[in-house]
């Protein structure tokens, strides 16, 4: 008899990508130009703040979850305004564990020291658990960061791709949520249909039309591949 069939998750393929936070009540304001960007890892975002409100002609400090910002410091206009953008920092700046992470963004100064939140996500897709029998293996999916393209809450689907490359079925996850379009799906059986032997592509997008994702595409996808032996 032979062995039941089992599957692993064994590899992650190529990522690709290319709503303002609410500032605390302060005398002035502080602004962000989004509620999302991408991990530097995946994608180099530039965060874009402007402040109102400050006095005129001050020196001011950028702060970032509490602590200055290298190169964060500056002078207010005769308006009492300011503006400046920054390099999204890493998830990982803030927890190596965390897909994604709220930052406190503030600028203080004198008696000024307003504060934002923007969030910053990693761009990932896997299901769990990774490994089992083919036959019983329930797993959840999570997906993280498909909110970085517009819509900021998109439908997630997924792709299964024969190990010849051809597309077997696609299946709706559902709907990712803001800011940053995260999603975990109920558990589901992670292959519901008869799978051949072989590497699966199983490749995460928005969109409900297969096309294999590349380093040239537009669109923003994310894949794992699923060996069933």
């Amino acid at each position: 008899m032979r062995p039941p069939a089992l599957v692993t998750l064994v590899a992650v393929a190529t990522v690709v990508g290319a709503a303002p936070g609410a500032a605390t009540a302060s005398a002035a304001e502080v602004r962000v130009d989004r509620a999302c960007y991408a991990d530097p890892g995946d994608r180099r975002d530039a965060v874009r703040l402007t402040g109102t409100g400050f006095t005129p002609g001050a020196t001011y400090q950028v702060t970032l979850d509490g602590k200055p910002l290298a190169g964060g410091t500056g002078r207010t206009d005769a308006a009492g305004a300011m503006s400046g953008s920054f390099v999204a920092p890493r998830v990982a700046s803030a927890s190596r564990s965390a897909r994604l992470h709220t930052f406190r963004l503030g600028v203080e100064e004198g008696v000024n020291a307003p504060e934002t939140t923007f969030t910053v996500s990693r761009l990932l897709a896997s299901f769990a658990p990774a490994t089992g029998t083919l036959r019983t293996l329930v797993v959840r999916f999570s997906v993280f960061g498909f909110g970085l393209q517009a819509p900021a809450r998109p439908l997630v689907y997924l792709h299964y791709v024969r190990p010849g490359g051809a597309l077997q079925r696609t299946v709706r996850l559902g709907r990712a949520s803001a800011p940053c379009g995260g999603l975990r799906s109920a558990r589901r059986r992670l292959f519901d249909f008869g799978a051949r032997r072989g590497l699966w592509r199983l490749q995460f997008d928005t969109r409900s039309r297969y096309d294999r994702g590349s380093a040239r595409s537009s669109f923003l996808f994310y894949a794992v591949g699923a060996r069933v032996r």
